[in-house]
């Protein structure tokens, strides 16, 4: 997979095609979040995020113009982090029990002996140990961020390697999640059996596994994220069996985020 190209210096103020495109699709979007935040200010108060949004916005010293932006990238921050990432782990994990029915099966029997048919309540997410086991197996094989970049703001060694000050460093997440040195010999396999003792138990060099990056930016909405995950899986599993389509094409693609670059089609049955 394809996760960087080369590139001219500053080619991206260039009037390419490319960049015409994505211009547009920035000004369309931004245009549509204005219009959903005006009607919320005409419509008035209601107790959600984008309202907290719009009250730390309005408190602030911002220029209008900065405060516009400010709300935009906010907005963009919360879709895109809050939600496309986990819609698409959801759906290469589920492409991943489709082509393994055993795993399939396993998480299914566990989910129906815990939730006997109700929805999955905090108590019943925290007895998933299987579900857990397959959910960060899927994150391993398929994060759904590519890179993570960080900034040096100071000049930095580590090892033999000098990085100066203002340089970005990329951490390819693919890479390191599917290592041998670190994995095993198995590491491209889909193999939940890996994480049966946790994380730390799963690999030689635990802070290696970053789904979610790693350290003191790591993602503030994982513990969210993976609830969101059991719960729909386990609904899923509760109610279905799946199994891969023969259209079915498999291409993970690089976008914002990793994902299949032509669906997921799957056979459903209910139980």
């Amino acid at each position: 997979m394809e996760v960087t190209k080369s590139y001219v210096p500053c080619d991206r103020y260039l009037p390419t095609k490319s960049n015409r495109e994505t211009w547009a699709l920035e000004k369309d979007i931004r245009t549509l979040i204005l219009k959903v935040v005006k009607e919320r200010k005409e419509a008035g108060f209601e107790k959600d995020l984008l309202q907290m949004l719009l009250e730390g916005a309005k408190n602030s010293e911002l220029s209008p113009d900065v405060l516009d932006r400010f709300i935009v990238d906010n907005c963009k921050n919360i879709y895109l982090a809050g939600y496309e990432t986990t819609a698409v782990s959801a759906t290469w994990c589920l492409m991943l029990l489709a082509s393994n029915p055993v795993w399939q099966e396993r998480a299914r029997a566990e989910v129906v002996e815990i939730c006997k048919g109700q929805i999955p309540d905090s108590d019943m997410i925290r007895k998933m140990k299987l579900l857990t086991m397959v959910i960060n197996e899927s994150l391993r094989l398929y994060p759904p961020v590519a890179v993570v970049s960080r900034e040096a703001f100071k000049d930095m060694k580590f090892g033999n390697i000098n990085v100066p000050k203002g340089v970005n460093v990329w951490t390819f997440v693919l890479t390191l999640h599917t290592n041998p040195e670190i994995w095993g010999p198995d590491s491209y396999d889909f193999n939940p059996d890996r994480f049966v003792n946790g994380i730390t138990g799963a690999c030689k060099l635990p802070h290696l596994y970053m789904p979610f990056g790693v350290g003191p930016r790591v993602c503030l909405g994982q513990n969210l994220a993976l609830v969101e995950l059991k719960v729909l899986i386990a609904l899923i599993l509760s109610n279905f069996s799946f199994s891969l389509s023969p259209t079915y094409i498999h291409s993970p693609a690089l976008s914002l985020v990793i994902e299949p670059g032509n669906g997921v089609n799957l056979y459903l049955k209910k139980l």
